[in-house]
């Protein structure tokens, strides 16, 4: 009795007890699991020294939180500068701030405009507590133009108003978000107006909800799916729902530690109870197969023992180099990546000891063993594959060489970039949302730029540059508005000039007068766009909804506009540099997550097979899959984003699980016999149809992420699912192609 069968009898002698440590660890889980919630926030992806995400908190904490809900306030009829449109404006307004946690409203009629009233110079609202009057609407429209609101609340047709409802600033923003989005629809809707809803942090939302009911449909589709497929492989409903159990325990025990560590799920880690699930299948399957197939005279210990023996170090191998292959996420710049690595790691080992504790001990059950044909279409595929790779492996090769070709042809054209709101199908909600709110009123986005100078920037050379600067902006096609402390001086010298078009006083004393006159007739809105130190001025740029790449495009573009006097500084600022500095991560964290794969696995391998030759032959069977995967995405147009950065690593981590088990399989069958082309055959007929097996489970549970309600989420599961077929041919194809040709030679 070798080393594995006594671990096996010891699992099987032992049962009550691990049984019963199966029962309270699953206990415990489960309440660790119900902690669980759901975080798709901007800052998931940034370590806390980030200087980016320091840069954005620094922002939030001078000029507030920047993250607004965008209300548009539709008309059909006509413009809603009339008396019912302004109330229903100022009625949708009234709701929103009526919800806890919306600290401020803006509209066109709660900015404070600048105002001749009965011959007296006033800042204030367009509408104050009173009613809204017939007189009041030609002053209104002729205000609104003056001040250049329109086109940055309200449409140029007069068609379309937004109503922006700015949160305030919490530490638990991101927990609190969900309910106060929800109450800000219900109390708007309440409103008897048409209205949607938009901005990052409605995305936001969208994602934490797609997030969540994704998670449970596709955790519900792969049990059902594996089960069918189970069924259809192995005729046997105790071996099915076995397997099933072992690798929901696995499911279950990774949940439970993601929540005991206070992690929250989102749209990268919610594929993780997926993945080891399907994974997870691939042992139990090795070894209730390898048991079936023992001879059925043998006593049932004996039988799970020679059985489960025979495959137990492969598998271990196997689970360790999976493992690995997550374990290479933890060198990832992005905290939520590294995340899925090391929790992956962790629920592999996991569902591995469920699998040998259960599959050990229920082996012992005849009826739990799946039932094979042993004539049937599947083998007769096998022994073809073996006949081709033994007696044509050169042309095996030449068209694996043209695989390769096209694959990194394809390769070339993957767009690395990121796109928030893309992660939505077009039928969604909130992208027909922002869509209409796009179209009928125009950009809405607010980019944010802060404009330094250490000496202050309330000067008149300055504040002239910044106007100049956003006139040159608003030229740009895809520019709607500007909005600065410049707008708010040039307001009141045309007013107190009496002229059509205002300027920057050159005078700084005039410009104080201006500034005095604003903050006490507005209650200090001027905090808005001057930090308290009077030394930056935030200038707000509406820009369409865009991926970060474009975002990334129009910062510089527009920063290229910009001419300041000697000392002043613009730096971009708010939610959309951050999102742009993703793609920086999403490159290194690609780059560092493969290279770390790649020697780790194939180091083990060497090390396994205590062989370089081994490890040597291992590596274009697996680079193939990941090269013919990458290759897809570019040929397909699927971009590399936060929800596909970690492709290459985890197929890397994937495919060579049947590798190991050909090459296992392999070196038992060469010691046999001196005939490597034999031994070649022979190997394939034998663990050919056990990878089959696992290989149509695996790929099919993948392809259930393609029921996912996040785009990126889908196209993962299904890359994934190629790329399992992929490997499935090369390791039955191209290794013992390339070991029958090295041994010719």
């Amino acid at each position: 009795m070798n080393r594995a069968e006594a671990w096996v009898e010891w699992v099987i002698r032992a049962r009550r007890w691990l049984l019963l440590f199966v029962a309270m660890i699953t206990g415990l889980s489960v309440f660790g699991a119900a902690g669980v919630g759901v975080d798709n926030a901007v800052e998931i992806w940034f370590l806390d020294d980030d200087p980016s995400l320091i840069a954005y908190n620094d922002f939030l904490e001078t000029f507030g939180n920047d993250e607004v809900v965008v209300i548009g306030v539709h008309s059909k009829e006509g413009t809603l500068i009339e008396p019912s449109g302004l109330r229903r404006i100022d009625a949708v307004g009234d709701a929103a701030l009526g919800v806890s946690g919306i600290a401020r409203v803006r509209s066109i009629v709660t900015e404070p405009l600048v105002r001749d009233v009965d011959g007296a110079l006033v800042v204030a609202p367009l509408i104050d507590d009173g009613p809204i009057e017939t007189s009041q609407v030609a002053e209104a429209q002729k205000a609104l133009q003056s001040d250049a609101l329109v086109g940055s609340m309200i449409s140029e047709d007069g068609r379309t108003a937004i109503v922006l409802a700015e949160m305030e600033s919490m530490d638990n923003i991101d927990t609190a978000r969900d309910g106060i989005l929800a109450d800000v629809q219900t109390a708007v809707q309440a409103v008897e107006t048409e209205a949607t809803f938009a901005g990052i942090g409605v995305v936001y939302a969208a994602l934490n909800q797609a997030a969540t009911q994704g998670a449970a449909v596709v955790i519900s589709a792969s049990y059902v799916l594996i089960m069918a497929l189970l069924w259809a492989l192995f005729r046997r409903w105790r071996a099915v729902l076995l397997i099933l159990s072992v690798v929901g325990l696995g499911a279950i025990w990774l949940l439970g530690l993601y929540g005991a560590t206070g992690h929250d799920i989102n749209m990268v880690t919610m594929v993780m109870p997926t993945l080891v699930l399907v994974i997870g299948v691939s042992d139990c399957v090795h070894m209730l197969v390898h048991v079936a197939d023992q001879p059925a005279e043998l006593p049932p210990m004996e039988r799970v023992k020679r059985g489960i023996g025979k495959v137990l170090w492969p598998c271990l191998f196997n689970t360790l180099t999976t493992a690995m292959g997550f374990l290479a996420l933890a060198t990832a710049s992005m905290p939520v990546i590294r995340d899925l690595g090391v929790f992956c790691a962790l629920g592999l080992v996991a569902a591995f000891v469920a699998s040998l504790i259960l599959c050990s001990i229920f082996a012992l059950h005849p009826t739990v063993l799946p039932v094979f044909r042993k004539e049937g279409l599947l083998q007769r595929g096998i022994d073809l594959m073996a006949r081709l790779a033994v007696h044509r492996p050169v042309p095996v090769l030449i068209v694996a060489g043209f695989v390769c070709l096209g694959s990194m042809m394809g390769i070339t054209r993957i767009v690395v970039d990121t796109y928030s709101i893309d992660f939505l199908y077009p039928d969604h909600e909130v992208r027909i949302d922002s869509d209409r709110i796009e179209e009928e009123f125009g950009p809405y986005t607010p980019l944010e730029f802060v404009v330094s100078h250490p000496d202050g920037v309330k000067d008149p050379e300055i504040l002239a540059s910044i106007s100049s600067w956003q006139d040159k902006m608003e030229m740009e096609e895809d520019v709607g508005w500007t909005r600065s402390l410049a707008d708010v001086v040039m307001g009141l010298d045309r007013v107190m000039g009496q002229r059509p078009v205002g300027s920057i006083p050159e005078n700084p004393e005039a410009l104080e007068q201006l500034l005095f006159l604003f903050e006490a007739d507005s209650d200090a809105n001027l905090a808005r766009f001057l930090d308290s130190t009077e030394t930056q001025a935030r200038v707000t740029v509406g820009v369409p909804m865009a991926s970060a790449k474009t975002f990334g495009q129009t910062i510089e573009r527009l920063t290229d506009h910009a001419v300041l006097p000697d000392g002043a500084t613009i730096q971009p600022a708010g939610y959309i540099p951050l999102h742009v500095r993703i793609m920086d991560h999403i490159i290194s964290s690609q780059l560092s997550s493969f290279t770390w794969a790649f020697i780790v696995i194939f180091t083990l391998i060497g090390l396994l097979f205590r062989s370089f030759r081994m490890a040597v032959l291992a590596i274009p069977a697996n680079l193939m899959p990941v090269l013919f995967t990458l290759g897809c995405m570019g040929l397909l147009g699927i971009r590399l984003d936060v929800a596909t950065v970690t492709i290459a690593a985890i197929v890397l981590g994937l495919v060579v699980d049947d590798t190991t088990q050909f090459l296992y399989r392999y070196r038992a069958v060469l010691a046999e016999t001196s005939d490597i082309v034999k031994a070649v055959q022979e190997t394939v007929t034998s663990v050919g149809r056990p990878m089959a097996v696992t290989t149509v489970v695996l790929a099919g549970g993948f392809s259930v992420l393609g029921l996912a309600d996040i785009k990126s989420v889908a196209y993962f599961g299904c890359l994934l699912a190629i790329s399992l077929v992929a490997a499935f041919f090369c390791d039955l194809l191209v290794i013992p192609a390339l070991l029958v040709v090295t041994a010719r030679r």
